[in-house]
């Protein structure tokens, strides 16, 4: 008996892996191909070596994988090593042109192109008037979607050619669908690169989807359809799905609650109000509005539901399932969350047919491998990050959290409560680096505030699905379908303005190093993988060193300010936007607007605040009534406390339409002749008169601003006269940084103006086209930049008076 005893405590024994990390190795064989093939994409991007380097590794470690006595020893080692250097190859295959890529042919960009192409995309119309000042805005409307190039004209004739191309055309047009097949003349150019720090990569995001050209068009009339879509393409039966599944969905399309519904249910996120998703994302709710497993789950759930009540078995049902689930993914946007729930879903159902289990973590990293085989840049994007580890944090450290709190699981009620708290915690664990890295935030109240949203979240997302099914058969639940999906939408939005209003549900803590977030995911796999057996507490010993190395992470960018004056010039193209962080850690705004760039306060200056963590704003200065100087402001008003708005009596007393808007908004004050924080000073210099009668341009604010004895003064639109007389009131002013004056023209600035004060340096904001027309001597003098040229110009003087000046585009610096 003894003996029988001890075999089966062998048997045990040999059942038991000796660390959580091997479990994971053994039971999840994809695990850690997945992990080589992620570690290959990489070190590829980041090092850039060549493929010579990475075939004979891969050939050795198949030599050494197929020969017995290396297999025992070397078998974990090997996998790992053959996936890596498969995913640095596919990436570089991915990144490199066949000969008859669009890439190729048009090379020498700007360009003009007769192209054949397909649309791939939903033609999307863009209007770019959900800003405050966009009616003042001199913008029209445009039309834009992706499109697979077909062919190309040469000069020996069409060219068969191959690629995905952005079509920009300059008006609305609704003519147009998925899967048409269109010839146009257009002009192809390169994606720009962000001009200012913290401002979306609009280039590198598509680059990531393979386009790396973008077309212009001038008129719908230069396009020409020749061929209409029909469902037997791909595209054309993808748009026809989308489209039944959205008519059957949506009752009024212009109702911002049917907007939500819409993005909740399939997936559409940017027809939601602007304010409302900016609310989603400070309370880090944006998840719910992100297509995912629940998604899946409750298309696919209901499948398998009517499928047993049908009196279907396993393998039916399963079939059924899959079928439904292909549907699903045909009707929605193709994005990394449902494409990954998606082919979670696909191998459980598989799994089901051949009656074999399937473990979660092993399902998404195939699924990780196989979306990374098709567009293998998705690793860099957030959606992808945040998708993957978001479930990898469910899956591995729900059972870690509840250990930390299982005693109070004894009280009624509370584990029904701690559940979905645990599961709230356990993915933004997951997520929150990855959120910190991309966004500049944490959200410490997410993983509470998710349990109440959740629950009319799911309510749409399982009643919208009942909808679309049963709306064509019992259109009377529909309706029913229909209010119900209204109240939930109504309850969803008043919660997340709500909770967005709760203090420090959102900190911005600025810009994080790429090393601090591979620290912190060290930490947490390792109080996964690699626990302390014979420290006491031990639960908490990494969750502990976590914060410890989080907390000078929050502090870093404002500490990094003490004693420092840093200012940005920022590239907001005709229009000037100038920021200034005093020693003392006071921020100050000169002008914020553009009327070649709309909505630059959402998309470029609060990105950048967000950058350099930078939450309030101690005082605000309009220059003047000169709409490209103030027509961002209620957008950084919006997401930023301003204690005070200065300007100028003219503008106060100003009727235009432009002021009178912005006197509606704000309680304007005439800019004080100095203001004073501690080593920094800002001081008015003009106008001097303020019941001269001149023109706006010509009352423009001038300010001196002082820090360890340099001085910087910024011109705004002063012209000539006003320029004269600056040299006829401060003859011996000598000054470090000149911000020049009405954007660097050479028609209205005086000759003797720009080295009258003898500055080392010159900053022009300018447009493009102002670059092109300014004046002779500040792009000879010797360090000069310009917000055209070099993007934003960060400049810092440190507690000595050292000046170092760098830009954005160039990143040259220079130093004194």
């Amino acid at each position: 008996m003894d003996e029988i005893k001890e075999k089966i405590e062998e048997f045990k024994k040999s059942l038991e892996f000796q660390s959580p990390l091997k479990e994971i190795i053994f039971t999840c064989p994809a695990v850690l191909p997945a992990i080589g093939f992620i570690c290959g994409l990489i070190i590829q991007f980041y090092c850039n070596p060549h493929v010579i380097l990475w075939a004979p590794i891969l050939l050795i470690c198949i030599i050494l994988y197929v020969v017995p006595s290396c297999q025992r020893r070397l078998n974990i080692f090997l996998v790992f090593s053959c996936f890596l250097c498969l995913g640095a190859i596919r990436l570089i295959n991915f990144n490199m042109p066949p000969i008859n890529d669009i890439r190729v042919i048009a090379k020498d960009c700007p360009t003009f192109a007769h192209i054949k192409a397909q649309i791939i995309s939903k033609p999307i119309i863009v209007e770019n008037n959900d800003w405050h000042f966009a009616k003042f805005f001199p913008s029209s409307t445009y039309t834009t979607f992706l499109a697979n190039v077909l062919e190309i004209k040469t000069e020996k004739g069409w060219v068969k050619t191959r690629g995905k191309i952005k079509i920009y055309i300059n008006e609305a047009v609704n003519s147009f669908i998925e899967g048409d097949k269109f010839q146009t003349f257009c002009s192809m150019d390169k994606f720009s690169e962000p001009g200012n720090p913290g401002q979306f990569n609009f280039r590198r995001y598509m680059q990531m989807n393979g386009v790396y050209l973008c077309a212009s068009v001038k008129s719908s009339n230069a396009i020409v359809r020749y061929e209409k879509q029909t469902i037997k393409t791909g595209v054309g039966l993808k748009a026809k799905i989308n489209s039944i599944a959205v008519s059957w969905l949506r009752e009024n399309p212009e109702d911002e609650n049917s907007r939500l519904i819409e993005a909740l249910v399939l997936g559409s996120r940017s027809k939601i109000d602007r304010k409302l998703y900016n609310d989603f994302i400070k309370t880090g709710l944006v998840h719910l509005v992100c297509l995912s497993g629940l998604n899946v789950g409750v298309f696919a759930g209901a499948a398998w539901w009517l499928s047993k009540k049908a009196g279907l078995l396993h393998t039916g049902r399963s079939i059924i399932c899959l079928i439904a689930t292909i549907i699903f993914m045909l009707a929605v946007p193709s994005q990394s969350p449902i494409l990954r729930a998606g082919i979670m879903f696909l191998i459980f159902c598989t799994a089901k047919m051949i009656n074999q289990m399937s473990h979660g973590l092993n399902s998404l990293a195939i699924s990780a491998i196989v979306l990374l085989l098709i567009k293998p840049m998705d690793i860099l994007t957030p959606s992808f990050q945040l998708s993957f580890m978001a479930v990898a944090g469910l899956l591995l450290f729900y059972e870690q959290i509840r250990k930390l709190y299982r005693s109070l699981e004894v009280f009624p009620g509370v584990k029904w409560l701690f559940t979905p708290l645990t599961l709230g915690i356990a993915a933004w664990i997951g997520i929150a680096p990855i959120i910190a890295y991309h966004f500049y935030q944490v959200q410490l109240l997410s993983p509470i505030l998710t349990v109440p949203a959740s629950l009319p979240a799911a309510m749409l997302i399982i009643v919208g699905t009942f909808k679309i099914a049963v709306n064509p058969l019992l259109p009377s639940l529909g309706i029913i379908a229909g209010w119900i999906l209204e109240f939930s939408a109504i309850v969803l939005s008043q919660m997340v303005t709500i909770f967005a209003k709760i203090p420090f549900s959102n900190i911005i803590i600025g810009r994080v190093s790429l090393y601090v977030i591979i620290v912190l995911y060290a930490l947490i796999f390792a109080w996964r993988f690699l626990p302390f057996k014979n420290i006491r507490y031990r639960q908490y010993f990494y969750p502990s060193i976590m914060v410890c190395v989080f907390i000078p992470v929050v502090l870093f960018n404002k500490i990094e300010k003490t004693g420092n004056l840093q200012m940005a010039v920022l590239s907001v193209g005709h229009g000037q936007c100038c920021l200034l962080t005093a020693g003392s850690g006071k921020t100050f705004i000169i002008d914020s607007g553009s009327i070649s760039k709309g909505d630059i306060g959402q998309r470029i200056v609060n990105p950048y605040l967000d950058y350099s963590a930078i939450t309030k704003i101690d005082s605000m200065f309009i220059s003047h009534d000169d709409i490209d100087h103030f027509n961002g402001l209620p957008e950084i008003s919006a997401a930023h406390e301003i204690a005070n708005i200065f300007t100028t009596r003219q503008l106060i007393a100003s009727s235009s339409s432009t002021a009178m808007e912005l006197k509606k908004l704000y309680d304007l004050k005439p800019a004080p002749e100095k203001i004073t924080r501690e080593n920094f000073i800002i001081e008015k210099l003009w106008p001097i008169d303020p019941n001269q009668e001149i023109s706006d341009n010509e009352s423009s604010l001038v300010l001196l601003a002082e820090f360890r004895g340099r001085k910087i003064l910024f011109c705004s639109d002063i012209t000539g006269p006003a320029q004269q007389a600056l040299m006829n009131l401060y003859p011996q002013m000598d000054i470090d940084i000149l911000i020049t004056p009405h954007h660097g023209s050479q028609r209205t600035t005086d000759k003797n103006f720009i080295m009258f004060f003898k500055p080392e340096y010159i900053i022009t904001s300018c447009d493009e086209t102002q670059y092109g027309r300014i004046k002779s001597e500040m792009e000879k003098f010797e360090k000069s930049y310009f917000t055209s040229r070099d993007g934003a110009l960060n400049v810092n003087i440190d507690f000595n008076g050292q000046i170092k000046i760098t830009s954005q585009k160039t990143q040259g610096l220079d130093k004194k």
